[in-house]
């Protein structure tokens, strides 16, 4: 008889704001219906329920002996490397034949990618993008991993996007303030900004920038557009199960989540899907020509990638 799928648990910060428990109600159910394990969510701060001990419980009073836990966040810092792997540890010391397969932070998942260039072109002609900027927001850490990581992001996005002009900024804790970011475009002459906050849930940050953002709008005149957050999508749920997959089977592509054969680059669209050239054969498209991303279901064990088309445009070779 072959063995039940594991569980699935993600684990998430935390919140106060009623819309992103919500939020995260809708992304269990997306998942639910496409992972064949159970799937739960908990969260690290003390002020949300359940907490991770609560939810394994859970997990195991419904049958389950293997969870595949998913850090639901973007970049790792204190809670990725210290506060998870803590309760996990307690976890697995108070059971101890439980299996638990810990999975990586989504961190730069090409769904992401695809997710937020979408958010943006809902707000933003791309035809208008000559003389607009492009703000990516998060919330700040201490960590100076995972603060580079939100400059990476906003660069390679832009990249998708067209934006020449980008900028990344932070909530708190560090810097560059989205205060001060914001003033200082606006005293460079610029006129428009898309902000997009790098924000899976629905949050008290995501909140405070957009009073602060409406608040140098109203003093600079500068137009800001709100292009939103993540939010329970279903490219969210690809990230989740890619990572799912990962902690159950390994992860051996021998270069980045975003590397050319992965995610159609502006001028290299014509090596998405192709066989890499590193030696291993593997096909590695991810995502179509348009960036869209198309993950599959990891709910079994095979690791499927299905390869996006070559793009139309023949590029340039010397």
């Amino acid at each position: 008889m072959p063995a039940a799928p594991p569980a699935l648990l993600l684990i998430a910060h935390g919140t106060r704001e009623p819309r992103g428990a919500h939020e995260m109600d809708e992304l269990v159910a997306v998942l639910r219906a496409r992972h064949a394990g159970a799937v739960s969510h908990a969260w690290i701060e003390d002020f949300a329920e359940p907490d991770v001990a609560t939810a394994m419980s859970a997990l195991v009073a419904g049958g389950a002996d293997h969870v595949v836990s998913v850090p639901l966040l973007n970049f790792a810092a204190g809670h990725a490397k210290t506060d998870i792997p803590e309760r996990l540890a307690a976890v697995r010391s108070r059971r101890p034949r439980l299996t638990v397969s810990h999975a990586r932070v989504l961190g730069l998942h090409p769904a992401l990618f695809a997710l937020a260039r979408r958010r943006v072109d809902e707000v933003s002609a791309p035809e208008g993008r000559a003389g607009e900027a492009l703000v990516v927001v998060a919330s700040g850490s201490s960590d100076p991993d995972a603060n580079s990581q939100l400059a990476g992001a906003a660069r390679f996005l832009a990249e998708g996007t067209g934006h020449r002009r980008v900028e990344y900024a932070f909530a708190g804790v560090t810097w560059p303030h989205v205060d001060e970011t914001l003033r200082r475009l606006a005293g460079e002459g610029t006129e428009r900004v898309v902000l997009f906050s790098w924000s899976l849930l629905a949050g008290r940050l995501e909140q405070r920038v957009l009073r602060i953002a409406g608040r140098v709008a109203r003093e600079t005149g500068l137009a800001v557009i709100d292009a939103g957050r993540f939010g329970p999508d279903p490219l969210v749920a690809d990230a989740v199960l890619d990572r799912c997959h990962e902690a159950l089977h390994g992860d051996p592509r021998a270069n980045c989540d975003l590397c050319a054969f992965r995610v159609p680059l502006p001028g290299l669209e014509d090596r998405v899907g192709a066989a890499s050239p590193g030696g291993t054969g593997e096909r590695a498209g991810a995502a179509d020509a348009s960036g869209v991303y198309h993950g599959a279901t990891r709910s079994d064990p095979s690791p499927r990638r299905r390869a996006g088309p070559s793009a139309r445009r023949a590029r340039s070779r010397s």
